[in-house]
């Protein structure tokens, strides 16, 4: 072909592109997967081992040239392409590409023929390149992807205008990391129909996993190392659930518990249709079942927001453990009650109502439970008719470990709160790295606290003893009553007697150490003075060897999607059709509604410019007639009336 402005395209049969291969050097350089996404030139000879290679080459190396292309005949053995100026009539340009797959190199693609030099380069690309298009971002923020499951459009779009140095538009960096995480994981139609090979996969090579779950309704899973770790925290669980963000609508299901230094430990999860009595129940029953350290487990303490399936669920499933509130959820209920019985200071009601299902002290319970009985008589008997028990930490008997909400489950599901929206083995595997790391940072951080030597227990609970060994030196001399019991005035001038009926067991008044598992500062004074040592008073959960147990279970490589288990319906491994469940069109929502439990605290009290009292304003007010408020009041006490 003769390379004039009146081109005119030739066609060669594939002989005369395997006889033009014969002046090619005898070994080839190959250009690797890796090589072709920015290559610095692209020249006659050039050799790739597939299409893909070679048009993402040529598209990277149009990008940093900053020139344009189009296709002109593209099938698959021939591959034409010519400079998007070729017609311009101001400005022609005539370079062209020609390559093709040779039979000669076993299938290969080899750049046959390449230029002129274009003659349109500009050095500024102005608006979005033609030929940056998503399936070429997606090749490049694929090994990005692989570690960064939850990466937003926004993140895709800095990256290539750092690599690149241009811009792309929102939807072209959505849609390209869409296609990376279809590349990983399918579609999300596909994600679903292998999602019991991929368990399988996962219970195969992570001993000890468990999993459970035509079309698809719910999974539940625990992993191995999780399983045999929880047995070294503190026996409590925290549920909660939160929304998924996909192309299907669904809800995540967590049973998280505490660890010895106060941290998060994800034990169990589920994803379920919503998050209804039904789930819970079922979410609850394969608890119970399949995990054989939660059913064994002695003075279990679960701690629930009072989902009516939660509540018939702990009371069916889980008879033996004890069951309590979440301070927090309950403050919540609390909060609509008053609003709802038109009581006022609602905000001083609900501090005062806080403070007494959090404090220790028999003396700040009772004058925070006095106060809200002298503001109304009603307020008092509600907190009373939900078992003080369940809600205090007074009368908790050291069941909760002093953990007095379901902030641990909730605070797990805001890290996933960027993966929720994959597809489901995506949300899995995200879930599985985030457990990896956690383990590999733990572990790390008790074998330093081991070397260092300087305490047997993990810092929380070293700093704990530290500042109450401290204040125990300024309380005087214990009085001792008899073998086993004394008597000690701390700085307050309060008597309290302590307990000792063995070296390993001790309580006292004040119940902080039955509440908190750790000596309060009457029991050291007693063993400082008895020269005992107090550090076997303190529980076995808050020692480093119990956190070294704790994250001593060892992940495993996930295998690779080609050595999975295949499908087999004696053994249960059967493709899943997607739930019915879609979400609506449109964007979907990553927040939450707010509710009562949302709101900030207030500084101080409101003041109704109405009625002036304290506790709302005048929009709010049961007692203004053009209030919203006042027309809920009149409706429910006509209603109350019919009945």
């Amino acid at each position: 072909m003769e390379a004039d402005n009146n081109y005119k395209e030739t066609i060669d049969t594939s002989e005369e592109w395997d006889r033009n291969d014969q002046c090619d050097p005898p070994i080839p350089n190959i250009v690797s997967s890796n090589e072709a996404g920015i290559p610095s030139e692209i020249y006659e000879g050039q050799i790739f081992h597939n299409k893909e290679d070679l048009q993402a080459a040529i598209n990277g190396w149009s990008i940093s040239q900053n020139v344009e292309y189009i296709n002109s005949t593209s099938n698959k053995s021939r591959l034409t392409i010519l400079c998007s100026q070729y017609n311009n009539v101001h400005r022609v340009c005539s370079w062209r590409l020609h390559a093709s797959r040779s039979k000669r190199l076993g299938g290969l693609w080899k750049v046959s023929t390449v230029g002129p030099p274009h003659s349109c380069t500009q050095p500024v690309m102005l608006g979005g390149h033609h030929n940056c298009t998503s399936k070429f971002i997606c090749r490049h923020i694929m090994p990005i992807i692989k570690q960064q499951l939850d990466m937003k459009p926004k993140e895709v779009i800095a990256r290539i205008e750092s690599k690149f140095e241009m811009k792309i538009s929102y939807m072209k960096a959505w849609d390209a990391r869409r296609k990376a995480i279809e590349s990983i994981f399918g579609s999300y139609e596909e994600s679903y129909r292998s999602l019991l090979r991929f368990m399988e996969a996962i219970r195969l090579t992570q001993p000890g996993t468990v999993y459970g779950g035509s079309r698809f309704k719910a999974l539940f899973w625990a992993f191995g190392p999780s399983i045999s770790g929880w047995q070294y925290c503190r026996p409590v669980l925290s549920l909660d659930g939160t929304f998924l963000l996909g192309k299907y609508r669904g809800t995540l299901l967590v049973a998280v518990g505490i660890d010895g230094n106060g941290g998060l430990f994800p034990l169990a999860f589920a994803i379920v249709e919503s998050e209804s009595n039904e789930s819970w129940v079922w979410f609850l029953k394969n608890l119970h079942d399949l995990v054989d350290v939660v059913k064994l487990r002695q003075n279990l303490c679960i701690i629930y927001d009072k989902h009516p399936g939660l509540v018939r669920g702990c009371r069916e499933i889980f008879p033996n453990a004890v069951h309590r509130h979440c301070l927090r959820h309950l403050r919540e209920n609390y909060k609509k009650f008053l609003r709802r019985k038109a009581i006022p200071d609602v905000e001083g009601l609900c501090i005062n109502m806080y403070l007494a299902g959090s404090t220790d002290d028999i003396v700040n319970f009772t004058r925070m439970m006095n106060h809200i009985k002298n503001v109304k008589q009603e307020a008092y008997d509600w907190l009373i008719e939900r078992d003080v028990s369940k809600w205090s930490l007074l009368f908790d008997n050291g069941c909760r470990y002093s953990i007095m909400t379901t902030n641990a489950s909730e605070c797990f599901n805001g890290v996933l709160k960027r993966a929720r929206g994959l597809p489901i083995q995506g949300l899995v595997m995200s879930i599985y790295y985030n457990l990896v790391s956690l383990f590999v940072r733990r572990s790390a951080d008790v074998e330093k606290w081991l070397v260092s030597g300087e305490s047997e227990f993990v810092p929380r609970t070293m700093d704990t003893l530290q500042r109450t060994e401290r204040e125990a030196r300024r309380c005087p001399q214990p009085i001792t009553i008899n073998r086993g019991e004394f008597e000690v005035v701390d700085s307050s001038c309060r008597p309290h007697r302590v307990e000792i009926p063995s070296h390993q067991n001790c309580t006292c008044t004040c119940k902080r150490p039955q509440l908190y598992h750790v000596p309060c500062v009457h029991v050291i004074t007693v063993a400082g003075y008895r020269r005992w040592n107090h550090n076997p008073f303190v529980s076995q959960y808050f020692t480093l060897n119990s956190y070294r147990e704790t994250y001593s279970g060892l992940f495993h490589v996930l295998p690779p999607k080609g050595v999975w288990p295949n499908f087999c319906e004696v053994q249960g491994i059967i493709p899943l059709l997607a739930p019915a469940f879609r979400r609506r069109a449109g964007r979907p929502r990553t927040n939450r509604f707010r509710n009562t439990m949302d709101e900030p605290n207030s500084t101080g009290n409101k003041r109704c410019g109405h009625c002036k009292q304290n506790g709302h304003n005048r929009a709010t007010c049961p007692n203004n007639p053009g209030s919203s408020r006042y027309k809920t009041y009149l409706n429910d006490d006509y209603f109350t009336t019919m009945c």
